[in-house]
């Protein structure tokens, strides 16, 4: 559960009255609905790291240590990259980027064969 800054549990909505289980659902429920909140870290060469979802990413998977080992390994190496050898970062991300998908391809297509017999 998440604690303010004093070590109290979050508040609830001060306008609704709802009460939240993590940051992310209170934020989620405070913003506007056309708004999003996700901060960005402008990286050289103006790159984005997303870091409002990949904090979010953790957070959902903190029990899959194996995604928390991939992502942070993955985030430290761009910002590396992004630090020390600038030129090479575009094709570092899309490699990351592509890696990622086709794992996401390849669960999505175990699920139709499975789904399917």
């Amino acid at each position: 559960m998440f604690k303010d800054w004093d070590g109290n549990d979050l508040p609830n909505c001060p306008e609704c009255g709802e009460k939240f289980e993590n940051a992310f659902d209170a934020i989620d429920h405070l913003i506007e609905d056309d708004d999003e909140f996700d901060p960005v870290l402008i990286l050289p060469g103006g790159y984005r790291l997303l870091i409002g979802s990949l904090l979010r990413g953790l957070y959902v998977n903190r029990h899959n240590p194996d995604f928390i080992k991939d992502i942070t390994e993955s985030t430290y190496a761009t910002l590396f990259t992004a630090e020390f050898k600038p030129e090479v970062l575009g094709e570092t991300v899309e490699d990351i980027i592509v890696e990622t998908e086709m794992e996401r391809f390849d669960v999505q297509l175990k699920n139709l064969f499975k789904n399917g017999e």
